[in-house]
């Protein structure tokens, strides 16, 4: 395999963002010795974006080699899968259809991965870029793929990299696949919010010896649609947001904190429950407190729904018990499939797993 770069753009309805994020992937600065390619995977999208990638791809006169795939089965990691099987270089960048890549980001992705041969994935530094000004309750949160990740460039102790704008390390993810890794998560699923996916294959990364690095180097904008400083969007943010944690709280426990009985795994347990808690006893105060309508009660309060959605996950303890066994079990043996399993809200605010 030639030791070049990969770019990956995995895209539902996108057709409205990735003119502008196609031509900032044109415009790479790209060393004459890297071999480097484009793909664009469109998961089921129902709008143009097909032909808005054609059109758009052939506007900005690149030279690089461009593929456009098609994934029917919804749901980010599934794209991602795709991408990974068809790429021809090692290295591969995942570019969100809301990322924009700096002019350098080719050049430094491939300097980084390949004078550090142990990194698994590598992460970036996102600066969100508002379609319009944002009110100071959204800039108060910017909960999306931004800003630094560690205090310097380095191995992240946490063992993870937010996803937007992340590096791959093929092999890497043909070791754990040959191990027989599966992600028990399917992350973003259509206009499905629910996340983690990427975390997660950090974590399968960091089980099998690979490091997990940031580079404060690798910059690019997350432009922001006003769409999403809606309230109605938060809302739906922090309720969804919340099906990942029954998977990524175990991996948590057994990469961060070394745990592995299940007398350790309910008492961390218990105190992730109770530091929640104490999280939300001030808020609740300040709810009272702060006044109607103002910024800092918009922010209380998306605060509170934060914390409910976490200690609802709590309700989950069987299915987050069964998963940290799987993990154990994957840490020890590197032979199981982690079986895939996607977590939905029903009424009653109650949830399922359905395994595969």
């Amino acid at each position: 395999m030639a030791i070049g770069v990969t770019i990956v753009i995995c895209t539902y309805n996108g057709a409205s963002l990735l003119p502008e994020t196609l031509a900032h992937i044109a415009q790479q600065r790209v060393l004459p010795h890297i071999p480097w390619e484009v793909i664009v995977v469109d998961n089921a999208s129902t709008d143009n974006t097909l032909e808005v990638v054609e059109t758009e791809w052939a506007k900005t006169g690149s030279t690089a080699t461009f593929s456009l795939l098609h994934q029917p089965r919804p749901g980010l990691t599934y794209a991602r899968e795709l991408a990974l099987e068809k790429a021809r270089y090692p290295f591969i960048v995942f570019c969100d259809d809301d990322n924009w890549l700096a002019p350098d980001y080719v050049n430094l992705a491939h300097e980084i991965m390949q004078r550090h041969p142990s990194i698994g994935v590598l992460g970036g530094h996102g600066e969100l870029e508002y379609e319009t000004p944002p009110p100071a309750w959204v800039a108060a949160l910017p909960l999306f793929a931004n800003g630094r990740q560690a205090k310097s460039s380095g191995k992240v102790y946490r063992n993870t990299v937010y996803g937007a704008g992340c590096v791959i390390r093929k092999p890497a993810y043909g070791a754990v696949c040959r191990m027989g890794f599966e992600p028990m998560l399917t992350d973003r699923m259509g206009t499905n919010l629910s996340s983690g996916g990427d975390y997660e294959f950090c974590y399968a990364l960091a089980l099998t010896g690979y490091d997990i690095w940031y580079d404060d180097r690798l910059r690019f904008k997350h432009f922001m649609p006003k769409e999403r400083m809606e309230w109605k969007y938060y809302e739906r943010f922090f309720k969804e947001r919340a099906k990942c944690f029954e998977v990524l709280v175990p991996y948590q426990f057994v990469i961060n904190a070394g745990i592995e009985s299940v007398s350790s795994f309910y008492l961390r347990l218990l105190r992730l429950f109770l530091s929640s808690i104490k999280q939300l006893y001030p808020l609740i105060l300040n709810k009272f407190r702060l006044p109607a309508g103002s910024d800092a009660a918009k922010v209380n309060a998306l605060k509170i729904k934060s914390v409910k959605a976490r200690l609802w996950s709590f309700s989950r303890h069987r299915a987050m018990r069964e998963n940290f066994a799987r993990i154990l079990q994957f840490k020890h043996e590197k032979l199981i499939t982690l079986t895939r399993c996607e977590t939905t809200f029903v009424p009653e605010r109650k949830a399922r797993i359905k395994m595969q």
